[in-house]
């Protein structure tokens, strides 16, 4: 694995906040593959007609809508 830095510039306050974000996104880049396989497995278990990817990116919608509303 390699490592990175960054540096932003971020409103006062969120640091932390997007500090957080930064690492949710860094673990699912790291865990792709594997979720990806568990997503496979857990298909046609649920009565859909979405793609895994759209039910991701529900997921995901769903994670940011609720940052934003504790915000």
């Amino acid at each position: 694995m390699g490592e990175v830095v960054i540096h932003v510039v971020v409103p006062d306050g969120y640091e932390e906040a997007f500090k957080k974000e930064v690492k949710e996104m860094a673990k699912y880049l790291r865990d792709r593959r594997k979720l990806k396989e568990n997503m496979e497995k857990l298909f046609g278990i649920l009565e859909t007609d979405k793609t895994w990817k759209e039910i991701k990116r529900e997921m995901y919608e769903g994670r940011l809508s609720r940052y934003l509303d504790s915000t």
